[in-house]
């Protein structure tokens, strides 16, 4: 059975069920929190070939450790502005047993290049900032209004750093606010990234789409593929099918 270390878990945090592979997760009582988007986006790509991936702002290391459950041979590296952010999400590798496998660095994604390789992995992933400067209520809390809003990296900056990272054909796949899909695809044109599966996310099947999952391929050509929809509820507060089976706790 995994040992988990508890001692690592201070007093104005909490440590909360990932319920696939019997992970858990330390998170700030108050401040950023993990939410459906990241398991979303772990489970939207395939890891068949990848052997390493990048999550930029990785915050408590959630997605790198659902990657980690996915695919037993795959090395994932976290990158985090956030001086806290990033002593929890070490921290939680370090409870799940994870060490060997994943890396968590601080970085500011404005200035990959300094510490980050061209070209390095095969996959980025990212659940970014979705509101703009400006753009909505700002969270009182920095955790929070850091991982909502565009204050330390802004939306061109990101793609720019991933098209950076990725090697030959690789592949970026982030989840965004399903509004900003032509802005998002314009702005991937500019860093060499071209659209190739959609999937939109509808929180009931009768609402439109809030959210995107969408992949981009490096100095790509061809179609762009668009995926059935991802419904959410069957009714309010009873997760579809789909939902329930990404949370069966299988492997793939």
């Amino acid at each position: 059975m995994k040992e988990h270390k508890v001692w690592t878990c201070q007093a104005d945090e909490t440590i909360d069920e990932l319920i696939m592979g019997g992970q858990k997760l330390i998170q700030a009582r108050e401040g950023y929190r993990f939410s459906l988007d990241a398991v979303l986006l772990s489970h939207f790509v395939n890891l068949d070939g990848i052997n390493n991936a990048v999550d930029l702002g990785t915050g408590n290391g959630v997605i790198p450790i659902l990657l980690a459950f996915r695919s037993l041979s795959l090395r994932v590296t976290g990158i985090e502005i956030q001086e806290k952010m990033v002593d929890r999400a070490r921290r939680n590798v370090q409870y799940n047993n994870l060490e060997q496998r994943i890396e968590i660095m601080q970085g500011d994604l404005r200035t990959i290049e300094n510490y980050m390789t061209r070209g390095f992995a095969e996959l980025v992933l990212s659940n970014p900032p979705f509101y703009k400067k400006g753009e909505g209520m700002l969270n009182r809390n920095q955790e929070e209004a850091i991982a909502r809003h565009e204050i330390e990296v802004e939306l061109p900056e990101l793609l720019a750093a991933a098209s950076y990272i990725l090697a030959a054909s690789g592949r970026l796949a982030i989840i965004h606010r399903a509004e900003r899909l032509l802005e998002i695809t314009e702005l991937m044109a500019n860093s060499k990234l071209t659209p190739c599966r959609l999937r939109l996310i509808h929180p009931f099947a009768d609402r439109t789409a809030n959210l995107l999952l969408l992949e981009a391929k490096k100095n790509g050509k061809g179609k762009l593929t668009i995926l059935p929809p991802l419904i959410i509820y069957q009714k309010p507060g009873i997760y579809s099918d789909e939902i329930k089976e990404i949370y069966s706790d299988k492997i793939g």
